[in-house]
C-alpha cells in the first residue's frame, strides 16, 4: 500500500513556470540567471502558502544546474538536480530558524559557510521564517549576509517583514510575494482534480479558493480534505457544508424578503440560519458583504471585482438590477450600527431581528421620503398643510385628504374629518402672502401692548428664582451667561439684557420665550417688554483683545518676583517667543 502524499507536497512546483500567481518573481529570478546578476542575499516576503519557500528551493536547483534549459529551468534530470530532488544534495541546506533560533545556531551555520563545495557551483542556504531569530543571532548574522564568500547564496524567507531588523533588510534583495488571485487557484485546483480523476463543480471550487484567501497551500488542504469526504465527486453542497460557509442562497431569498418588505420570512430564514449553527456576528459580515457585491454588480464596469463563478455572478447582477442604490446603501448603514451594535448586546438575537425588521422596510421609507420630496417641491410643508395620502387602485387613483388634529384631539386618536373628495391646494404665492399677513398682525398686537411698571425689589426676588430654577436643571451654559450678562430694568418697564457677542446674543434668544414666560407668571404681568442686543463697546474690547505671549507672562511674574530671572538663568530655560 502506497503511502498518501498531500496535494501541496505531490504537486509543488518544480520549475519556475510551474509556480501560481507570481510572475514577478519568477521573472525577475529567471532574468537574475540570465544576466549573471544575483545577489549575495534574498528576501522573500509575503502571506503563507503562496510559494516562498518553493522559489528559493527552485532557484537553488537552478544555480547549480548542470544542463539549465534555455529558458533558464532547471532540468530535474542532472546528478545535481537528482541529488536536490531526492533531498541528498551537499549543496543546499535548509534551515528552520523557528526551531534554530540562538546565537549558537547561526555560529554553526557560519562555520559551515566556511567551506567552499566539493561540487558544483554555489552553496545555498535557504533560512525559513527567518523573523524568529532573536536580537544577538541577527547580530551574529550581520557580516557574513553583507560579505559572503563568493561561492554563498543566502535566500531568507518570512511571513512577517516588518519583525525583521533593518541592518538585516539593507543587506538583502527583498520581493514581496502577493497573495494568489481566486481565479490562478481555481485554474490550479481543476488540473489537479483533472489529474486525481476527480469531479469538480466550478462553484465548489470558487468557493474553496475564497476560503483559501489568498494562500494555495491552504486551497490543497481543504481541497484533499473534501475529496476523500465526497469519494471523488465535489460539489457545492459538500464544500459549504465540510467548510461551515454559509450559502449563498440565503443572503439572495433574504434580498428578496427585504425588496418585497415580508418581514417574516426574513426572521424565519435567520431562525433557519442560526439552527444551523452559524453565528450571528459571522451573518452580519456576511450579509453586509452581499449588499457590497450587489452595489459592485450594478454598474458593468466593475463586474470585474465579482470573484464569483460565472453563475453566482449572473445572480449578483440580476438581483442588482431589481434593488435600487438608495435601499443598498441604506442597508449597509443599518448593518453597519447592527455590527457595531452586537458586541455590546446583551441580547444579540434581538439586536440583529431589529436590524431585518429595519431593512424589510427601507423600502417604505425611501417611498416616503420621495412623496415629502415631491410636496417640498410644490410648496407645501407637513407643518402648514394636511397629509396628502395616495392610494392607488387598479385603473384609479384616488387621493385622500387627512385634517390635521385639533387642539380637543388627543395624539394617537383618530381624526374626525376625512375629505375624500378632491381638494385645490393652495398655491405658493398664497402661502407666501398668509405667512406676511401673519407676521403683520404679530407685529401690530405688539404694539398694541400696554406695559405696566415692574417694581425693582420684586424683579430683583424673581430673578433670584429664575436664576435658581436655571441651576436646577443644569443649563450651565445659560446659567454662565446670565450671571455675565445680568438684565437691566430701564424706567421700570422695559428688561434689556445686553450681552457681548453674536454667540451669547443667539443663546438667549433661544431661551427668550421662556424667561418672558416665567417673569409674566411670577410678576403678575400681561405683558413683558423683554429685550436682548449686543453691546457694541464690549463687542470691541473682546475683538481687540490678544492672547499674552510667553515673554508677557514671564515679564508680568517677574514683577512680583524678581529671583525668577536667577531660576531662569541657572536652569539655562529659553523663553518660546
Amino acid at each position: 500500500m502506497e503511502n498518501f502524499i498531500v496535494s501541496a507536497r505531490k504537486y509543488r512546483p518544480s520549475r519556475f513556470e510551474d509556480v501560481i500567481g507570481q510572475p514577478q518573481v519568477a521573472g525577475t529570478l529567471k532574468n537574475a540567471l540570465r544576466t549573471n546578476q544575483l545577489a549575495q542575499a534574498f528576501l522573500f516576503c509575503g502571506p503563507r502558502g503562496v510559494g516562498k519557500t518553493t522559489c528559493a528551493r527552485i532557484l537553488a536547483k537552478a544555480v547549480n544546474c548542470e544542463n539549465i534549459s534555455n529558458d533558464f529551468e532547471p532540468c530535474n534530470e542532472c546528478a545535481s538536480c537528482t541529488s536536490f530532488n531526492e533531498n541528498a544534495s551537499f549543496n543546499i541546506f535548509e534551515l528552520d530558524a523557528a526551531s534554530n533560533n540562538s546565537v549558537e545556531d547561526i555560529r554553526a551555520l557560519i562555520e559551515q559557510v566556511r567551506f567552499a563545495p566539493q561540487a558544483g557551483k554555489k552553496k545555498i542556504y535557504i533560512i525559513d521564517e527567518v523573523h524568529m531569530l532573536s536580537a544577538q543571532a541577527f547580530n551574529a548574522f550581520l557580516k557574513t549576509l553583507e560579505e559572503p564568500p563568493p561561492y554563498a547564496i543566502f535566500i531568507l524567507a518570512t511571513t512577517e517583514k516588518h519583525k525583521i531588523i533593518p541592518t538585516i533588510l539593507s543587506r538583502c534583495q527583498i520581493f514581496d510575494f502577493a497573495r494568489i488571485r481566486t481565479e490562478d487557484m481555481v485554474k490550479h485546483l481543476a488540473q489537479i482534480a483533472t489529474k486525481e480523476n476527480i469531479v469538480a463543480d466550478a462553484d465548489a471550487l470558487h468557493i474553496i479558493a475564497q476560503k483559501a484567501d489568498g494562500a494555495l497551500r491552504d486551497a490543497l488542504s481543504m481541497f484533499d480534505r473534501i475529496s476523500i469526504f465526497s469519494g471523488g465527486k465535489i460539489n457545492y453542497l459538500d464544500v459549504i457544508e465540510n467548510l461551515n460557509i454559509l450559502d449563498y442562497d440565503y443572503f439572495f431569498r433574504l434580498t428578496d424578503f427585504f425588496l418585497s418588505t415580508d418581514t417574516t420570512s426574513s426572521l424565519l430564514t435567520f431562525n433557519q440560519i442560526l439552527q444551523k449553527g452559524f453565528d450571528g456576528e459571522n451573518f452580519i459580515s456576511g450579509l453586509a458583504d452581499h449588499f457590497r457585491e450587489l452595489l459592485v454588480a450594478k454598474d458593468a464596469a466593475t463586474h470585474v471585482l465579482l470573484d464569483f463563478s460565472e453563475n453566482i455572478k449572473a445572480r449578483y447582477v440580476q438581483q442588482a438590477s431589481l434593488a435600487p442604490s438608495s435601499f443598498l446603501l441604506t442597508a449597509l448603514s443599518i448593518l453597519n450600527e447592527a455590527d457595531q451594535q452586537y458586541r455590546m448586546s446583551k441580547n444579540k438575537r434581538l439586536t440583529i431581528e431589529f436590524a431585518l425588521i429595519k431593512l424589510c422596510n427601507v423600502q417604505h421609507a425611501v417611498s416616503l421620503s420621495k412623496e415629502l420630496e415631491a410636496l417640498k417641491k410644490k410648496g407645501l410643508t407637513e407643518d402648514d398643510l394636511p397629509l396628502l395620502v395616495a392610494e392607488e387602485k387598479p385603473g384609479v387613483i384616488e387621493k385622500k385628504i387627512v385634517a390635521p388634529l385639533s387642539s380637543s384631539e388627543k395624539p394617537g386618536s383618530i381624526p374626525k374629518k376625512i375629505i375624500n373628495d378632491s381638494v385645490k391646494l393652495p398655491t405658493i404665492a398664497e402661502l407666501k402672502k398668509a405667512v406676511i399677513e401673519k407676521k403683520i398682525a404679530n407685529e401690530t398686537e405688539e404694539k398694541e401692548l400696554v406695559y405696566e411698571k415692574i417694581e425693582a425689589f420684586a424683579f430683583q426676588q424673581v430673578w433670584k428664582s429664575y436664576l435658581e430654577k436655571v441651576s436646577t436643571e443644569r443649563k450651565k451654559f445659560l446659567l454662565a451667561i446670565l450671571e455675565s450678562y445680568p438684565p437691566e430694568l430701564i424706567d421700570n418697564v422695559a428688561i434689556v439684557f445686553k450681552v457681548g457677542n453674536d454667540a451669547h446674543l443667539h443663546a438667549l434668544q433661544g431661551e427668550q420665550e421662556e424667561i418672558r414666560y416665567f417673569l409674566k407668571k411670577e410678576l403678575d404681568k400681561k405683558a413683558i417688554d423683554l429685550r436682548i442686543e449686543v453691546d457694541k463697546t464690549k463687542l470691541k474690547v473682546e475683538n481687540t483683545r490678544k492672547p499674552y505671549t510667553a515673554k508677557e507672562k514671564f515679564d508680568s511674574l517677574l514683577l512680583k518676583n524678581p529671583k525668577l530671572k536667577d531660576l531662569k538663568d541657572r536652569l539655562k530655560l529659553e523663553l518660546d517667543y
